[in-house]
């Protein structure tokens, strides 16, 4: 057998083995869906549940703007979800949505554990763990952004998984246009998205760069991807122009009111996140950690070491195959 005819047929066994995990993972997902869907609708609140689920519930019901960056994503499927579904409040049906957002996060986090890993055991582990955690629930059953913010984690995810599988450059760069679009899209909903964003581009970036697939017209396109997925944005000055709201927050009509909204100036526009102790980074790491000791048992932790320990043995193992 000549050596190109042994490296076509390998080709072809990985392509048959990630075809098949693909369609595994696909089918896995959706079981997922439905699981943690029926559960989040079981347990939704009838109406408004606290926090900012009225603000954002009025912005979406009026096509108003929320408290900064505006949230214009979410607000805009919000009404199309208050238009469309035919049953329950105003509130209870954007809570439906949130829940939905909740259950298609769990069926990413699956697909992506399953094709990293081959176990549908592990995928339906990582997304019962994180779905059914309290702060994870009580947030994806409320009219809140973050399980839209989930969903785009989860997506993004997805899809630096499956660039990594890809066999073609026609398919990285596929995938990675698609990917640019969400980055952009993402940005249109809870800012902290851009800690995942700041990783994944260059990443990708890099990994083009490094098979000689990015070029000056292709970095062109993925920036055109990019800013197409912030669109949403318009509908700040839009909103803020026709003033048809009742309540709507800040003005958007001038170019310096709309970064002053879009920045977050009035919170400060790197102050993503505050602990009760601080907004330091030092003292918003240690309070996730206690927040992730207080919300997972001692049993998950655990099973995250030494899932860690697992991982990093195999790394090792892949390292001295190489060097040999």
């Amino acid at each position: 057998m000549s050596p190109h005819g042994d490296g076509r047929g390998q080709a072809r066994g990985r392509a048959v083995r990630v075809g098949l995990r693909r369609s595994g993972g696909i089918r896995g997902g959706v079981a997922v869906f439905a699981a943690v869907a029926a559960v989040f609708t079981f347990t939704l609140p009838p109406s408004v549940p606290g926090g900012d689920s009225g603000e954002l519930i009025t912005a979406a019901h009026e096509l108003g703007v929320a408290h900064p960056p505006g949230y214009p994503l979410f607000t805009l499927v919000a009404k199309l979800a208050i238009t469309l579904f035919p049953f329950g409040s105003i509130a209870y049906r954007v809570n439906l949505l949130c829940g939905l957002f909740g259950a298609v996060a769990a069926s990413l986090l699956f697909f992506t554990v399953f094709r990293l890993s081959g176990s549908s055991a592990g995928g339906i582990l990582a997304a019962g763990v994180f779905s059914f955690s309290r702060l994870t629930w009580q947030w994806s059953i409320a009219a809140e952004v973050f399980s839209l913010n989930n969903l785009f984690v989860g997506l993004l995810m997805a899809l630096t998984v499956h660039f990594e599988e890809a066999a073609t450059a026609k398919e990285r760069s596929k995938i990675a246009k698609i990917g640019a679009f969400c980055c952009g899209l993402s940005l249109c909903n809870q800012h902290t998205i851009i800690l995942y964003v700041l990783c994944i581009i260059p990443w990708i970036l890099f990994q083009l760069l490094k098979k000689k697939e990015l070029s000056l017209g292709s970095l062109l396109k993925l920036s055109l991807y990019f800013s197409a997925g912030l669109l949403p944005y318009v509908h700040l000055p839009i909103s803020s122009y026709l003033n048809h709201a009742r309540w709507t927050w800040g003005d958007q009509t001038t170019l310096q009111g709309f970064l002053t909204h879009f920045l977050r100036e009035e919170y400060g526009t790197f102050s993503l996140a505050k602990s009760e102790i601080g907004s330091s980074m030092s003292e918003i790491l240690l309070s996730q950690v206690t927040n992730m000791r207080t919300e997972l048992s001692f049993n998950i932790q655990a099973l995250a070491v030494c899932a860690n320990i697992c991982l990093a043995r195999k790394w090792n193992d892949s390292g001295c195959r190489a060097m040999q």
